[in-house]
């Protein structure tokens, strides 16, 4: 009997060792399809482009690429924006399902995938026009789709030294400035809708007081300017944390 057993152990382990392999070169597999299928969706989005007038200032920081939103709604209708934080090198596509359970699992291609889509929320307007906008992405631990967004919670002077992301419509590009970056849950004050001044108000405080950034400034916010909300998940997979980053309207150009 002990002669088995000294057999039996250790061809279980090498079994779960095979095993473990296997499902460890599929997760890779999937994470390189995910990668490759964004990486050539860049493709559309070309550097930048003088499509937009500059400022008269001799020195414009405004990013400005050139972008094929034809040829993007052409591959997939859901398409809305496409997203860029440059501190970060985030260049995404964003789309918007009927609901928001659509696109956690399917790429803008429509393929299964863990890495799924960075999407808008189902009930926000697509024309960014809500007071807050709600944009949803997977933290990837190949620092993928919004797997790199913990970034600003390492690096406190990361923000500071790029405060800006950006989103660009078929209309126009518009800029923003990050204000406020935490940790929360899901169904939390960080998701409810905001419709009055005095939402906006309430809201912004709420977002300031549990804020870690330190780069606030009362001018960001002058005239109550219309908010976007970065949402991924934060801690344990599977758990209820949430990372968020707030940023308010800087600059809006049309295109030409």
């Amino acid at each position: 009997m002990k002669k088995w057993i000294r057999i039996i152990i250790p061809v279980c382990a090498v079994m779960v060792l095979i095993v473990a392999c296997i499902n460890l070169g599929s997760i890779f597999m999937e994470y390189n399809r995910g990668v490759q299928e964004y990486k050539n969706l860049q493709e559309y989005v070309k550097e930048e482009h003088p499509q937009i007038p500059a400022r008269p200032e001799e020195e414009d920081d405004f990013l400005v690429p050139e972008i094929d939103f034809e040829a993007l709604k052409a591959r997939n209708g859901d398409f809305r924006y496409w997203l860029y934080i440059p501190a970060l090198e985030v260049n995404y596509p964003v789309v918007q399902g009927a609901d928001n359970e659509i696109y956690l699992y399917r790429t803008f291609e429509g393929e299964t995938n863990s890495a799924g889509c960075i999407f808008l929320d189902a009930g926000n307007s697509p024309d960014l026009t809500d007071r807050n906008t709600v944009i949803y992405g997977h933290n990837m631990k190949n620092h993928s789709m919004f797997g790199s967004l913990k970034e600003f919670l390492q690096n406190e002077e990361l923000a500071e030294e790029s405060p800006y992301f950006y989103l660009y419509t078929e209309e126009r590009a518009v800029r923003y400035r990050i204000v406020s970056y935490y940790t929360t849950v899901s169904g939390s004050d960080t998701y409810q809708s905001v419709y009055t001044d005095e939402e906006y108000d309430g809201y912004l405080k709420m977002t300031l007081q549990k804020s870690q950034y330190k780069g606030y400034q009362e001018e960001f916010t002058e005239g109550r300017p219309d908010m976007v909300t970065l949402s991924t998940c934060h801690g344990k997979a599977g758990g209820t944390g949430r990372f968020v980053v707030h940023g308010v309207v800087d600059e809006i150009r049309e295109w030409e």
